[in-house]
């Protein structure tokens, strides 16, 4: 019998036994609440008006054909504009900014570059991290490095950390900022320590700006490329699915220097292929008008103080008041395993939560608060994970 493991990537061999992540989903009994998805306002509706009208437009005209393989220019103009505005950066919208169809990709294509084929070129990332950073290095023939941070330091950056893992096979540094799972705003100190660090050691630094619209406070986000010296050397990506609450229309950015832009311009079409018209219509619309960004934002912070009194009630339970984002990361370790505790709030909460494990820590869960339109809704989830914790057997 063929044996298709023996043809396939080792890195991949493991993924063939990949555990169904819906089963639970499928079994559950009842109005199950599914917290364990990152995207926004889920399962209800969210585009603004305004972004309908021009999508329904690009529907009735141009919608079947191909905008240009890089994105639409119109689009790079308003991402260059608005990171430029933002970042008081200089980014030249035809130069440095490619349009992607979501961010998800952009994992690996960033990468891609940096990673020669045998070299087994390492890749640092801080832990606890997006499952993609700790996943897509090895994948791509590449290792990942993870750098560990600590609920103690509210999951800073400890640069000695780095300086202990590096060696001659690092490549690049990736990072979330804010960060996922925890929601850590990084620090000026942190940045400018990890700043110094990539170019005492002459590194790339890759940041996955994905949550830079749900910052409590805005004034506390800074970008690394704005850093003295650190444009040359960083890749910025971000997308319109978290802020926006667009998370469907697979509209994503990846901005770069120069140099490596044109390595992405020019290698886009055969990793990426041009993004979707009518999407990109509708970013467009969304970036012109986007007031309905900060009353989400506002949204989310009413509801992390709320849900955090209802988490400070259960014992043995600890986290960090996330900084951004719309999930709390939960050390659920008194109970048990990610996997125990993400089942047993199935059963006894018919709540969906996401295992730390895939984001590096099997002692986490991650609960998504921004999760439902209905702000009742999803205040009744977090007493239903209140309660079925309390009834634990280790309470």
């Amino acid at each position: 019998m063929f044996d298709v493991k023996s043809v396939m990537n080792p890195a991949f061999v493991p993924f063939t036994e990949a555990a169904d992540d819906f089963k639970t989903q499928r079994e559950a009994g009842g109005e199950l609440r599914e917290m364990n998805w990152a995207d926004p306002f889920r399962p209800d509706d969210t585009v603004p008006a305004h972004v309908k009208r021009v999508v329904v437009e690009s529907l009735n005209t141009n919608a079947a054909h191909y905008t240009f393989p890089l994105g639409d220019q119109t689009l790079r103009e308003k991402v260059a504009a608005r990171i430029n505005a933002r970042y008081k950066m200089n980014y030249d919208a035809t130069r440095n900014v490619t349009i992607s169809g979501g961010s998800d990709n952009l994992f690996a294509f960033s990468l891609y570059p940096f990673l020669t084929p045998g070299m087994e070129n390492e890749v640092m990332t801080p832990c606890p991290s997006y499952s993609h950073n700790l996943l897509v290095p090895s994948l791509i023939g590449g290792k990942t490095v993870p750098v560990p941070t600590r609920a103690e330091d509210g999951f800073q950056l400890r640069i000695e950390e780095f300086e202990a893992r590096v060696t001659d096979k690092t490549r690049a540094v990736m990072i979330v900022s804010p960060n996922n799972p925890t929601g850590t705003v990084y620090s000026n100190e942190s940045l400018q320590s990890l700043c110094d660090f990539v170019v005492r050691h002459d590194l790339i630094l890759i940041v996955d700006q994905a949550f830079e619209d749900t910052v409590f406070v805005p004034q506390t986000f800074l970008c690394p490329a704005a850093f003295p010296g650190m444009k040359e050397r960083t890749v910025l990506f971000g997308s319109l699915s978290k802020g926006m609450a667009l998370c469907g229309f697979r509209v994503a950015y990846i901005i770069a220097p120069d140099v490596i832009s044109r390595v992405y311009q020019s290698t886009s079409v055969f990793f990426l292929g041009a993004p979707n018209t009518m999407a990109q219509a509708g970013a467009v619309a969304a970036l012109e008008d986007s007031a309905f960004v900060e009353e989400y934002r506002q949204e989310y912070v009413f509801r992390a103080e709320k849900l955090a009194e209802i988490i400070r009630q259960i014992p043995h339970v600890h986290f960090v008041m996330p900084e951004s984002g719309f999930f709390f990361w939960l050390d659920i370790s008194h109970y048990g395993t990610d996997q125990e505790v993400s089942d047993y709030l199935v059963r006894e909460a018919n709540v969906l939560v996401s295992t730390g494990s895939m984001c590096g820590d099997p002692n986490y869960i991650r609960i998504i608060y921004g999760a439902l339109k209905d702000r009742d809704k999803c205040i009744d989830a977090f007493y239903r994970i209140r309660d079925a914790f309390l009834r634990h057997p280790r309470a």
